[in-house]
């Protein structure tokens, strides 16, 4: 029995490094493969071709195909096979569900060339088509082309392409930070998104654009990846600190929140109207640990009015724990201004403090 899996052991791993070998070898010799199959109910579409092609200049057809590589394609009931012989000639059978038809007829022509846009839009030689259309027609027809890629990888080649050439005038950004969004992968999302500078993200019809994206990426690490590239930026920081705030309210863990939050204090972000706000979404954090220590940073603020001390006390109030109450309305006390409008609200907070040795330290720190 040992005898048995040993051998069925030493087959498989054989398999695997024949496979391996082979896909190796087959990509230096300049070979192409695909396995592809779409099919729902009332649609089916496959297309599978191994092997060295070379397509025409209108990617219509075959310029040719190495000896023994083959194209399958099929859309419902139209089909197309292209193999190459041995002296690579190749042969050809098309049909359209009813009819055989001929390579050289208009339908035939059609089907091939569907054929062979459908191997283009799924990846099949997309550096050189890429560098073959930018040359014909320049950074708009490469721009226009992201459209027609149904994979994320060609999509990502064709988008770096655009950012290397940086000649894209701004009214195309917004689109551009759109077709960005359209891809699955979070992670190049944002590396895409962090390839806009401080100049083009100073245009408010890009930042807009820029900042809809975030608010749909699925990861919390790339959102906030996304937020502090906008974050490291003077100008833009500032024009978009609101809008940062509140799509960092949404991220799925306080602590991210809490991080985010510090970073706009620390960077000077925070002030006026901001404070409000940010007391306002910093009370809807889970954890009474992490709103206590947002309210101490924001205590530390310069510029606090006395009804944004009011407001804090307020929020105070509204911790679970006396002790916890108690502990920050000491440190409250020591550094807000003494007016009588404060010492009234501080008094009104501390009436929620039920425990009385809680309520006896808050107290005795007014005095």
């Amino acid at each position: 029995m040992k005898l048995i899996f040993f051998v069925v052991a030493f087959c498989l791993v054989c398999v695997c490094y024949y496979f391996s070998w082979s896909g190796i070898e087959r990509h230096k010799r300049g070979e192409s493969t695909a396995d592809l199959v779409i099919s729902s109910d009332n649609y089916y579409e496959a297309i599978k071709y191994s092997g060295k092609f070379q397509i025409t200049d209108d990617e219509s057809g075959f310029k040719s195909i190495s000896p023994g590589g083959y194209v399958k394609y099929r859309k419902n009931e139209d089909r197309v096979t292209a193999e190459s012989d041995l002296q690579g000639n190749i042969e050809y059978t098309i049909t359209d569900g009813k009819n055989k038809l001929s390579a050289n007829d208009e339908d035939g022509k059609r089907l091939i060339g569907q054929a062979v846009r459908e191997m283009i839009d799924w990846g099949f030689g997309d550096k050189a088509r890429m560098e073959r259309i930018y040359l014909k027609g320049g950074i708009q027809a490469l721009f226009s082309e992201t459209d027609s890629m149904k994979t994320d990888q060609s999509r990502i080649l064709y988008l770096d392409k655009v950012f290397d050439v940086d000649s894209l005038s701004p009214e195309y950004m917004p689109a551009l930070v759109k077709k960005i969004g359209t891809l699955g992968n979070d992670q190049e999302k944002t590396r895409l998104l962090n390839r806009f500078s401080q100049e083009q993200l100073k245009n408010p019809l890009i930042a807009q654009a820029y900042f809809n994206v975030v608010q749909v990426i699925g990861s919390d690490m790339e959102k906030v990846n996304s937020l502090q590239h906008v974050l490291d930026m003077d100008t833009v920081r500032e024009n978009n600190a609101d809008t940062i705030m509140i799509i960092a309210s949404h991220l799925g863990s306080d602590m991210d929140k809490v991080n985010l939050y510090k970073n706009m204090i620390d960077k000077g972000l925070i002030n006026g109207p901001r404070f409000d706000s940010l007391l306002e979404l910093a009370s809807h954090i889970g954890s009474d640990m992490d709103k206590i220590n947002l309210y101490k940073i924001l205590m530390e603020e310069k510029t606090i009015t006395e009804s944004q001390w009011i407001s804090l006390l307020n929020k105070t109030a509204q911790l679970g724990s006396d002790m916890d109450k108690s502990n920050l309305m000491i440190e409250i006390a020591q550094k807000m201004p003494k007016t009588e409008n404060l010492k009234l609200a501080y008094l009104k907070v501390a009436k929620s403090i039920g425990n009385d040795s809680d309520y006896g330290k808050a107290m005795r720190a007014v005095e």
